[in-house]
């Protein structure tokens, strides 16, 4: 299994054996809380079956789910370093495993550089994902908060037509909206003529400019 995650492509059989030793596997059941804003991060955590939500809850008591996380994915590289607790609830969307593995046994397998090099470039991966999204949050609008989504997801394909990475709700939470008014506003950019939908999880970019106008209206 973790051969097939960029992690740990790069480790010996030997090596990764010699990790999950020092690793313990959690199993969890549907909706059950992992962690709590409460709690100490102190390993790196990786989905081997199911999946989880992470999430907030408002004082209200409404769930605002940030992120999901499936099979392959991690969380708490950076955090398990820094010794603090977790930002939000992690949250098992149906049954799961997850690996977690300890500060130390991380600290030791970083004598593998490879290792320590594809590590270094997943945080400064997820920092950059980081990034673009709180530029996208200081725009005004749904709509331009949309446009800039695509046109960042657009560079980085290098194309016109993109394979959307999340679902409307997720990206909802992510910009600060609700999932109807994400629904809408893409349902205009497509009667707009702007874009072009040709099933749910695929956007083709049409015209640009006006695209990359919206920005500046």
């Amino acid at each position: 299994m973790l051969h097939s995650i960029d992690l740990f492509s790069d480790l010996t059989s030997g090596e990764i054996e010699e990790m999950l030793v020092g690793s313990r596997r959690m199993h969890s059941s549907s909706n059950q809380v992992l962690y709590t804003p409460d709690d100490r991060c102190d390993s790196l955590s990786l989905v081997l079956e199911g999946k989880l939500r992470i999430s907030k809850f408002l004082p209200s008591g409404q769930e605002q789910i940030m992120n999901r996380l499936e099979k392959g994915q991690m969380f708490g590289e950076a955090l398990v370093f820094v010794g603090r607790r977790y930002a939000s609830y992690v949250v098992s969307e149906k049954d799961s495993e997850i690996l977690n593995i300890p500060k130390k046994v991380l600290l030791y397998a970083f004598k593998n550089q490879r290792f320590l090099l594809t590590y270094l470039r997943s945080i400064s991966e997820k920092i950059l994902n980081l990034s673009s999204i709180i530029e996208i949050l200081s725009l005004s609008t749904v709509k331009k908060k949309i446009a800039s989504y695509l046109l960042e997801l657009s560079l980085e394909k290098n194309s016109q037509t993109l394979k959307l990475p999340c679902t409307k709700k997720t990206l909802a939470s992510q910009i600060g909206s609700t999932r109807e008014v994400v629904s809408r506003n893409f349902s205009e950019l497509e009667r707009d003529g702007i874009i072009s939908m040709p099933d749910r999880n695929t956007v083709e970019i049409r015209n640009l400019k006006r695209l990359e106008n919206l920005l500046f209206d």
